[in-house]
């Protein structure tokens, strides 16, 4: 059962495309982001995840005309089934972001919250 925490209370942001996530101990691909906010985010995941697992994901946010690779330390808060068969929703924690990741972030969902400009 999923609780309400001050945690998932952080502006979140859907992404306006699929944004892979990646496995930086294996390199392969986990799924792919549902909503991104400063502290955490929704992983639609196509991979099992472990319970109370914690993580190293990689994934690219367009910034403008750019792209910037965000790395971070994930530790798994809960999970619920998708609505495709085989993909589970996880909800992350950050536990380690880079202070240059940070920024790149905060600019990233500034262009507003839930994909509104």
């Amino acid at each position: 059962m999923m609780t309400t925490s001050r945690r998932q209370r952080a502006t979140r942001r859907r992404p306006d495309h699929a944004v892979a996530v990646l496995d930086q101990m294996t390199g392969g691909r986990v799924g792919h982001i549902g909503n991104l906010s400063l502290t955490g985010m929704m992983l639609i995941s196509e991979q099992p995840i472990v319970d109370d697992g914690v993580y190293q994901f990689a994934f690219t946010l367009p910034l403008g005309t750019m792209q910037r690779t965000i790395e971070v330390g994930a530790h798994e808060q809960w999970t619920a089934p998708g609505t495709v068969h085989g993909q589970q929703w996880v909800g992350l924690h950050f536990i380690d972001l880079s202070d240059e990741d940070k920024k790149v972030l905060e600019q990233w969902l500034a262009v507003g919250a839930d994909g509104e400009a």
